[in-house]
């Protein structure tokens, strides 16, 4: 009996060896029978014995909570810590606080990821590829492709591996096909590219990049919140859409906390038959209500749950042999860590760390906390002047905008970092933005919306329209949309009902400034922002034309929203709820608006000290909640 025997409703035919990159042809270019997607579960075994879920998240969390702790004393708590590791902030969202303080040191945390042996997951994933299936996967260490070297012979085992590898690894050797090809690893975004062009053959697909062969380089790793909330690159995306061309897709040691797979891997699982094994999901996943909305078959706990009996059933029989687990003598993960912490340190002072200590602090709402450590820390400390602004500006108490103003001013002067400049100039215009809105009196509301205008105007010019710096210029072109916006949402509340129709077109106008923002900005924080400012202009347009929503917008708006969630984005989950609710107004439905509308305060409050909505949030749910008592009073929307 072979291995497609296997009665197993996941069971692998067996498909030759995948062809390398380039060498393809469009006939030669087959669809796996099963194609699988893994996540970090499977590296956690002995020996590879990386950390599982949170677990590396949780490490730098430590290290940098001793850092601002040791500099700052009862400022920072252990109840701080506790509470970060609470929340569901992913790796991504701490190394994006950390690499904004100290740069690119803070990736430098991935080398621990080292795998000296793998273990039998990556061993029974290594077989699957053997027989030229294909896989995903969002893990960033070589674990699969050491096993697929080593099982076809071009790898050995460390010299100081326990004996019990050396006698299994024969067994193993003997399942290669008879001249097997070298695996395909397509990992950087050259790779990603090429893999298309080639047709897109059986190959490991690493869609977040990963440590490179020998463990010493990173090819071109999302790690970075902005990056996820930017969405995988086209050529990523595509990589995860032909799992769905599988006759059968296995996801498995995958959690689905990724923003920019999780819903791609969603929609590629609906279109064949697939089945989510895990050992076990937070208890606020979506997987389960996911899994069943899209008809896969989701398998929790032990041992069905688990990676290696999901893996062996893939493969069927015969079953490959057992692999060792046990634990490899000298260095591991945490002497990697070790290692790196002593590095962290010596490198960067303890004052950096602490303002990406700060920094997740502002992220969790404690904003109090994070002013209180900015101030302690000076206006001397590197950068510390900038986030401290940032920190009152988000804010948003009493005085702090115009604090931040200051701030701003004194930074942008004192700087020869364009960037900084330009982004203090643009920070000036959004407090403008807000006077205008705060103003009674006509003539200082119009000064302010002047300079509101005025400063994404001068960054726009200082950047020659994008030809340099494009990333402020298109910051600037999304702030003009924004403060666009803000002003439109004014107006529609307030304007007698014939002044709809100029108003709309005033709207739809808006739009172009995001358009042209949307070309310039590859960070992914402001790709969102853009991409939900631009669709409540829409949603607007359409209210106001008295026509329905359109429904391409109410779905991105959709997928944006679970974006955020995914993300733990709460307060962006919001600006798409209220988007909804003017959507679900332009439609008539006026219950579902108000529905939509709570939903967006309880988002904007969630987490926050005593419960309180960021201003911000409450003020523009004021205006959608007008918006909607303005329509249901005169009839307006689609009915």
């Amino acid at each position: 009996m072979t291995r497609a025997d296997s009665a197993h409703p996941l069971a692998s035919a067996r498909r030759g060896t995948p062809p390398a990159v380039g060498a393809l042809s469009d006939e030669a270019v087959r669809r796996p029978t099963t194609a699988i997607f893994t996540g970090a579960g499977i590296s956690g075994d002995e020996p590879a014995a990386l950390p599982r879920g949170f677990g590396l998240r949780d490490d730098v969390l430590k290290i940098m909570h001793s850092a601002a702790q040791e500099l700052l004393g009862p400022l920072v708590s252990d109840g701080q810590l506790d509470r970060i590791r609470g929340e569901a902030y992913k790796l991504e969202v701490v190394l994006g606080r950390l690499w904004g303080t100290v740069g690119p040191d803070a990736l430098d945390c991935l080398f621990a990821l080292e795998v000296r042996v793998p273990n039998e997951a990556h061993m029974l994933s290594a077989l699957h590829l053997l027989d030229g299936g294909t896989h995903g996967t969002v893990n960033f260490d070589i674990g699969v492709e050491y096993a697929y070297d080593l099982i076809i012979g071009q790898a050995d085992l460390p010299d100081d591996a326990p004996q019990e590898y050396v006698d299994a690894i024969g067994a193993w050797r003997a399942l290669a096909p008879a001249d097997p090809m070298p695996l395909l690893t397509v990992s950087s975004h050259a790779d990603f590219a090429e893999w298309l062009r080639a047709g897109r053959p059986p190959a490991l697909l690493k869609v977040h990049g990963g440590l490179d062969r020998q463990q010493t380089a990173l090819a071109d790793v999302v790690v970075v919140d902005i990056e996820e909330l930017g969405q995988l690159t086209s050529e990523r995306a595509a990589a995860v859409a032909t799992l769905g061309e599988a006759e059968r897709l296995l996801i498995t040691g995958y959690s689905g906390g990724d923003p920019d797979v999780y819903g791609p891997l969603l929609s590629a699982a609906a279109r064949t038959t697939s089945a989510w094994h895990c050992l076990s999901l937070p208890a606020a996943s979506s997987v389960p209500t996911d899994a069943m909305d899209h008809g896969i078959g989701l398998v929790q706990g032990s041992p069905d749950g688990l990676a290696v009996t999901a893996l062996r059933q893939v493969l069927g029989v015969p079953a490959p042999p057992p692999w060792p687990s046990t634990r490899l003598p000298g260095e591991g993960y945490e002497e990697r860590l070790e290692r790196w912490r002593l590095r962290l340190r010596e490198a960067h002072p303890a004052a950096l760390i602490a303002q990406s200590w700060a920094w997740l602090l502002a992220d969790l709402g404690d904003l109090d906390t994070a002013e209180a450590i900015y101030g302690r820390l000076g206006p001397d400390a590197p950068g510390a002047r900038l986030r401290h602004a940032e920190t009152l500006y988000t804010r948003a108490r009493g005085d702090d905008r115009e604090r931040a103003r200051q701030m701003f001013r004194e930074v942008a002067a004192g700087t020869e970092d364009a960037t900084t400049r330009l982004h203090c100039l643009l920070r000036i215009g959004g407090i403008a933005r807000g006077r205008a809105a705060q103003h009674t009196d006509i003539a200082r509301r119009v000064l302010a919306l002047a300079e509101a205008y005025l400063r994404p105007v001068q960054v726009v010019l200082a950047t020659r329209n994008g030809r340099r710096q494009p990333e402020e210029a298109g910051d600037a072109y999304r702030a003009l949309q924004q403060t666009s916006l803000r002003l439109l949402e004014q107006l529609s509340v307030v304007a007698p009902r014939a002044c709809r129709p100029v108003i709309a077109m005033l709207c739809q106008l808006a739009t172009r400034f995001g358009e042209r923002a949307a070309r310039l900005v590859r960070n992914g924080n402001r790709l969102a922002l853009i991409r939900q400012h631009r669709a409540l202009l829409l949603a607007l347009t359409a209210l106001l034309r008295g026509r329905p929503g359109p429904a391409d917008v109410r779905s991105d708006m959709r997928a944006l929203r679970d974006t955020y969630r995914a993300a733990d984005d709460l307060p962006g989950a919001g600006n798409c709820s209220l988007t909804l609710a003017v959507l679900a107004c332009a439609d008539g439905d006026h219950a579902e608006a108000r529905a939509l509308t709570a939903r967006a305060l309880a988002e904007y409050a969630a987490g926050r000290p005593a419960g309180q909505p960021l201003a911000s949030g409450k003020a523009l749910v004021d205006v959608v909640t007008r918006l909607i008592d303005r329509s249901d009073r005169i009839g307006g929307g689609s009915q």
